[in-house]
């Protein structure tokens, strides 16, 4: 059964995701992503209620940081900021539209 349009696209920021941060050696955070796809394409709301709950407080996923030897790579992690506050406002419009 193929998905509504916007859990499509929200299944896909969540593919790009995992893909930039498996990129750069994240790979617990590219793992919490994955299961949070995989619920997502099942058409699960755990796997959108996941996603959001990986925000917030110390150690979450928005402070993840892209480093490449030692360096603090800006690109990257601009682009990763872009793809997750995409991927959040997405969810949440997922969730209050229910």
């Amino acid at each position: 059964m193929p998905l509504h349009p916007e859990v499509e696209a929200f299944a896909k920021l969540l593919r790009e995701i995992e893909i930039k941060l498996r990129e750069h050696n994240q790979t617990h955070w590219a793992a919490q992503i994955a299961r949070c796809l995989a619920g997502v394409e099942r058409s699960d709301a755990y796997g959108l209620q996941r996603f959001l709950s990986l925000f917030g407080g110390m150690g979450s996923l928005n402070d993840v940081l892209l480093v490449a030897d030692g360096r603090l790579l800006h690109e990257e992690n601009d682009r990763l900021r872009a793809l997750l506050s995409r991927a959040y406002d997405a969810g949440r419009r997922l969730e209050r539209d229910g």
